[in-house]
């Protein structure tokens, strides 16, 4: 090795390492990237579970298929659990709910279209989450608010869309939200 070597290969030791970019803030219908490395640290425990529960039934497919696709699996947390079928955002049903979910809408809501759930014309966020999840076929992660219908109080969720189905046909989506009261207490749990 020359000496003209040595000294280029001391100086690339001891140049200071390339910056890393600042991590990501995640805001209300941010998208989770497909490798899901846009988790914010803060996610609950339950949110990232079922991000790895549908990255590893996914494997190297773009989406796992439905058939995969197991309540049994999350029983523990199925009350906050809620089960999506539908090809567009208009014939979007509630497969499955949660038991939370008729607590905090006060009624039964399998069955029932999301559009009637969700007040689209005043959520334009909440429609495009769901829209991204089904037409992009990605997770779509994001922290909101929704009234308590029974209560008239507001509650905070932390929600993933997981969509399933095949490539260019998503046909179910995997919901899960973790709610938390006035004070950030975990509800429902």
């Amino acid at each position: 090795m020359s000496e003209g070597d040595t000294s280029a290969a001391i100086e690339a030791e001891t140049a200071d390492p390339v910056p890393l970019p600042p991590p990501l803030r995640r805001k209300r219908g941010d998208l989770v990237t497909a490798a899901l490395e846009g988790i914010p640290d803060t996610a609950c425990p339950e949110v990232r579970f079922f991000c790895e529960y549908w990255r590893g039934l996914k494997g190297d497919a773009p989406l796992p298929p439905c058939k995969k696709l197991d309540p049994l699996d999350f029983f523990i947390y199925l009350s906050r659990v809620f089960i999506l079928e539908g090809h567009t955002i208009d014939d979007l049903r509630v497969r499955l709910a949660g038991t939370v979910y008729r607590e905090l809408y006060g009624f039964e809501v399998t069955g029932l279209r999301v559009g009637e759930l969700i007040p689209f014309e005043n959520r334009h966020d909440l429609l495009s989450g769901y829209d991204r999840c089904l037409r992009q076929q990605v997770p779509v992660y994001d922290v909101d608010k929704m009234t308590w219908r029974e209560r008239g109080s507001e509650v905070c969720f932390e929600r993933i869309l997981l969509p399933f189905g095949e490539p260019q046909r998503t046909e179910r989506i995997l919901g899960f939200a973790q709610f938390v009261d006035s004070e950030g207490k975990k509800i429902f749990s």
